[in-house]
């Protein structure tokens, strides 16, 4: 007596499945044959590279801000305009193109209008984070310069004994040596003298320093100046400290001090 069934024979027979659509894929089997096969209608690449590049270049931009105020090399803030702006352009485009709408190209009943609509807008967002890219590269290039051959301000010290009267004085001044990584052609050195007593009558547009390097190789040698005023002294390629003397020569009755002496390397 056979006890076969309407289902005794579908366990040896080949049944072969075959599962499609936009998902995950999966892969197996069952039973003997069977398995699944997984089409993408809409590649990944396609969907996403735009949105993606545009969270990558914020990344980027965010991340060199950071090591940027970490690695700070001073010196006036406005040579750093052009790193401020492109920077901001680049968030700016960047943060645009990644919350760029889609579009809604289900409410266009036309084919050829949708296809014509989403290409638009595809190109507008590869547009903006292109842009995005180039500025934040262009702010990275011009903090770069001015890290390299930007202005930065170096410590200068004063040595000797003040106030200096009438009968005139000698002053030291002493540039410490910058930073590696900070040594520049030329020092912009800045002098400030003032009256020992303010409540006197000033005396500051009657006295004259004169500035002479001690360290060899310096151009020039010497200048006489004003009370306050701001010298350019060629560094010949030296990178250590360099010493001058501050010959203050006040007017008679006249006692004066050197406030402030403030130097600033640059290339230019």
């Amino acid at each position: 007596m056979s006890s076969g069934g309407p289902g005794a024979d579908r366990g040896s027979e080949a049944a072969n499945v075959t599962s499609s659509g936009v998902g995950s894929s999966s892969f197996g089997s069952v039973g003997d044959n069977a398995t699944f096969k997984w089409e993408l209608k809409r590649t990944l690449t396609h969907v996403a590279w735009l949105p993606v590049s545009a969270c990558l270049v914020i990344a980027a931009t965010v991340v060199f801000a950071v090591f940027a105020v970490a690695q700070w090399p001073g010196g006036p803030q406005n040579q750093y305009v052009w790193f401020y702006v492109l920077a901001a352009l680049g968030l700016l485009a960047a943060g645009t193109a990644a919350l760029y709408p889609v579009g809604r190209t289900g409410q266009i009943r036309d084919a050829a209008q949708q296809v014509a609509e989403t290409q638009r807008r595809t190109t507008i967002r590869a547009v903006l984070v292109g842009a995005a890219a180039l500025c934040s590269g262009g702010g990275a290039l011009a903090w770069v310069d001015v890290d390299r051959t930007g202005e930065i301000g170096v410590e200068m010290t004063i040595r000797g004994t003040q106030p200096v009267d009438d009968t005139g004085g000698t002053l030291t001044v002493m540039m410490t040596p910058p930073p590696d990584g900070y040594v520049r052609d030329k020092l912009r050195l800045t002098l400030t003298i003032k009256d020992d007593d303010p409540n006197t009558p000033t005396c500051v547009g009657r006295t004259t320093a004169t500035i002479t390097s001690v360290t060899p190789g310096i151009t020039p040698h010497s200048t006489e100046v004003p009370a306050q005023s701001t010298v350019d002294f060629d560094l010949g390629g030296r990178e250590g400290a360099v010493h001058f003397d501050v010959a203050v020569r006040p007017e008679t009755g006249c006692s004066m001090r050197l406030a402030q002496a403030r130097g600033t390397l640059h290339n230019d």
